[in-house]
């Protein structure tokens, strides 16, 4: 492959739950750890590894970096900008996945923090999100039925 520039891929987890006392919908984010966005927020996710498949290294970067076991992940959007990633070209997919009820979330791995944020809320405070991240909330995950203001 010698002269050859291939784009890296990542795989991201999107974590939503409903909050039980106020009945508004929360999404886990971490805050990046290192740069480039450093202190940002961002869906936890990250490098796919050689030979893994998308989906697992999904599930892969959500346990690593808060701590969660993942399960069910759902395809819904591919990022491919060349400029979306400041380092190099990333191509990123994002899978809206399922967490059981009662789980602690702990940052690890590249997380600086890893906690639960008004959906609606951040879909506001686009200065505050890493890379596209705030495009993904709101082209894909506020078009959703279920994510909808009621």
């Amino acid at each position: 492959m010698d002269g050859y520039l291939i784009p890296r891929t990542a795989a991201d987890a999107i974590v939503v739950r409903k909050n039980k006392q106020t009945n508004a919908n929360e999404i886990l984010m971490i805050t990046r750890k290192k740069e480039p966005f450093k202190g940002r927020f961002a869906f936890p996710g990250g490098h796919i590894d050689y030979g893994e498949d998308p989906k697992d290294a999904c599930l892969r970067e959500l346990r690593e970096e808060c701590g969660i076991e993942g399960s069910e992940p759902e395809l819904i959007d591919v990022r491919g900008n060349p400029l979306r990633d400041p380092r190099y070209h990333m191509i990123s997919m994002f899978y809206l996945v399922k967490a059981p009820d009662n789980y602690e979330v702990t940052a690890g791995d590249d997380a600086e923090t890893a906690n639960w944020y008004n959906l609606n809320e951040l879909a506001s405070k686009k200065e505050m999100l890493a890379f596209d991240h705030h495009d993904v909330i709101v082209e894909k995950l506020l078009r959703r039925k279920e994510f909808q203001k009621p």
